[in-house]
């Protein structure tokens, strides 16, 4: 882990060089577009094709919609009490995201006239489930509760063809989530496509959601328009905000979690004014690194976007997090609670008893959150990304005439006559 001093050319660099969402390399952008285009030409026949070349498992179209039943036994195949503490971790998020539910307003006027806002769930929504070492139970339940919680009557599952035979417990959260019914074994690229253009077996959606690699990225942003996506994730990274009270130990754990996603791109930083504890949390982090899972992609993330940044105070330590606005903000110093409300974050996480690992096993909010500073201007994942609004305007005789002539004087001065007319001719009525 480097160590730069908060405002130097060597913090800038820092700051600039980090991860941020984008377009991907032209060759991923051609790539993608390709498949899109197979996709919505030749539906089904394309994801057969698609599915037997990059995953090396030919899946006939009649079996890309997955057995329920089939789904039931992999997920019989869990261990048991992993499958009770994710119902556990499903009853808390759920409690979490129910508060989140929103019915809009209403509000007459006094001439008789109702303006009212309703919220209405989207129709239909598409879960992008990852394989591989990004298959998380974790991240079904983040997506489908909130979705289920929002009342999307229909929701999909699109996920690579192995992904339950080799992670029976993802098997497990489906179920528990009630979407074994509706899993399609397709992935990359391609699954965004079906969600977007639809086939005879995939129903297009309207909104698609979930992690991916370089490729499902690409194809979210490609199809942004013909269906809406959530966020383009980056990297995960955590930013500590610690001062001499701090265990070391538990700030060293805390990045080294962080740093072992596996992508070797994650940015685990520490911001101190303790020149002390930055010596000891870097020692732990180096002795610590062979502990943890992805230890070879840790070790690069740490070289890579690993830093210790020194600042004078704890005033100085928060606006060097808020230029961060990173995915997770820790708070272990004092007056942490008073310095919560101060920071930009994804999630923030206050005093030594809440790790970032908490927010991520589900005691509550979403871990799907915004990365690479996009925190500044974006939210987690919530189950207003699940619902549209819109407006609702019905006017009585009297309230449209004390309403509309100084309407049709602003239709008039920006020259939209017929706007004018429109207002003026019921007036005559």
């Amino acid at each position: 882990m480097r160590v730069v001093r908060y405002g130097t050319a060597a913090w800038r660099r820092y700051r600039e060089a980090r991860p941020r969402a984008g377009p991907a390399p032209p060759a991923v952008e051609r790539a993608v577009a390709s498949i899109l285009r197979q996709v919505r030409r030749e539906g089904d026949g394309a994801l057969v094709r698609l599915s037997a070349r990059f995953d090396g498992v030919r899946v006939p179209a009649p079996e890309l919609r997955a057995a329920p039943a089939a789904i039931r036994a992999l997920a019989g195949r869990a261990e048991p009490a992993v499958v009770a503490s994710l119902r556990a971790m499903a009853a808390r998020i759920e409690a979490y995201h129910r508060r989140q539910r929103d019915r809009g307003f209403r509000f007459h006027l006094r001439d008789g006239s109702l303006l009212e806002e309703q919220v209405r769930a989207l129709d239909s929504v598409g879960l992008y489930v990852p394989g591989g070492a990004g298959a998380y139970p974790s991240s079904v339940l983040m997506s489908a509760i909130p979705a289920r919680v929002a009342g999307v009557p229909r929701i999909q599952v699109a996920t690579p063809p192995r992904t339950l035979e080799a992670s029976p417990v993802v098997a497990a959260a489906l179920v528990l989530v009630g979407l074994e019914g509706s899993v399609f074994r397709v992935g990359g690229a391609q699954a965004v496509a079906a969600f977007a253009f639809g086939t005879r077996t995939v129903p297009a959606v309207a909104k698609v959601v979930g992690p991916g690699n370089a490729f499902v990225a690409e194809a979210k942003r490609q199809v942004r328009g013909t269906v809406e996506i959530d966020q383009q994730a980056g990297p995960s990274e955590v930013v500590v905000l610690a001062d001499e009270t701090a265990d070391a130990a538990w700030v060293a754990a805390d990045l080294l979690a962080q740093a072992e996603h596996g992508s070797g791109d994650e940015a685990a930083v520490l911001v101190t004014p303790s020149a002390a504890l930055a010596v000891e949390v870097r020692r732990r982090v180096a002795a610590g690194l062979g502990s943890v899972a992805n230890a070879a992609a840790a070790r690069r993330a740490l070289a890579r976007y690993g830093a210790v940044v020194l600042v004078r105070d704890l005033d100085e330590a928060v606006a060097a997090v808020n230029e961060l606005a990173p995915e997770h903000a820790e708070l272990m110093a004092r007056g942490a609670a008073q310095q919560a409300p101060k920071i930009v974050a994804g999630a923030v996480f206050v005093g030594p008893w809440a790790p970032v690992a908490v927010g991520d096993y589900g005691i509550g909010p979403n871990h799907i959150l915004p990365t690479g500073g996009t925190a500044r201007r974006s939210s987690p994942l919530s189950v207003r990304d699940f619902q549209r609004r819109q407006s609702l305007v019905r006017m009585t005789r009297s309230g449209l005439r004390r309403a509309a002539p100084g309407m049709v004087r602003v239709a008039t001065a920006e020259g939209f006559p017929g706007h004018a007319e429109s207002l003026r001719i019921r007036l005559n009525r």
